[in-house]
């Protein structure tokens, strides 16, 4: 039998990043949340694991994990009652809404919306993992307008901290980007406040902050701990959902 924290560290990982309007948070946070789970076979080689939505400000970020094909999840998706009722919901708080009862549109939307990967590392599975509560989180970076592509250099060359801090294990970090918005996924065991302290003092963070630091918003420090402290806090995206499949053998 494979547990559901070793399916979903080996299979790859998508993500979609669409913008709501200012003032529509809280309304959106409550559709994403609230609708059923989807049936999550598609057929005997495609499956969608798990599903985790997060939310910055007005950014939505939606990663899945999914076993087969993307396009076979996407479409069986989109077919559920369920999620066409979120959907509908959610059309008239996007930024840019679409047409959903044209697959044309649909399609259109989820290209625009789909994350490029940068960075894709994951730490070896470990005896006893199976039996370990993996989270998710998501950090957003706030890059200036323009620099984005001239910023996937630095993430992609950047080294990884330790893996284990007291008590503490960092499992996966994986880097996605939508023009110019960066969204760093990290899967941890363990305490987050434990994992931010840990990831902090890493010189591959700092590091890393170096060569961003000409693409960063003003006043974004993360050379330094403090300035990878304060980075952490206010760039943690809210979970509003995290959402895996039942176990399968």
């Amino acid at each position: 039998m494979t547990s559901h924290n070793e399916r979903n560290r080996t299979m790859p990982t998508h993500s979609l990043l669409f913008r709501v309007k200012p003032g529509s948070e809280a309304r959106v946070a409550e559709i994403l949340a609230g609708y059923d789970r989807p049936p999550t076979v598609i057929d005997d080689e495609t499956r969608l694991l798990r599903t985790t939505v997060f939310m910055h400000g007005t950014v939505v970020v939606r990663a899945m994990d999914n076993e087969g094909s993307m396009q076979k999840v996407a479409a069986h998706v989109s077919r559920q009652p369920q999620i066409q009722a979120a959907e509908q919901a959610l059309n008239p708080h996007l930024v840019e809404p679409r047409d959903l009862g044209d697959p044309a549109s649909m399609a259109a939307f989820f290209r625009r919306a789909m994350m490029q990967c940068l960075v894709d590392r994951r730490i070896p599975i470990q005896p006893g993992d199976a039996e370990t509560t993996i989270t998710r989180h998501a950090l957003l970076y706030p890059l200036r307008p323009g620099t984005g592509d001239a910023a996937d250099g630095v993430f992609q060359a950047g080294g990884d901290p330790p893996p284990r801090a007291g008590g503490t294990r960092l499992h996966s970090t994986t880097v996605f980007r939508h023009e110019d918005t960066v969204v760093r996924l990290f899967e941890i065991s363990g305490d987050l406040d434990e994992a931010i302290e840990h990831l902090v003092r890493a010189a591959a963070l700092q590091s890393a902050g170096q060569g961003l630091a000409e693409f960063l918003d003003a006043g974004v420090d993360l050379t330094s701990q403090d300035g990878l402290r304060s980075f952490f806090h206010q760039q943690l995206m809210s979970v509003v959902t995290d959402r895996r499949a039942v176990q399968v053998a």
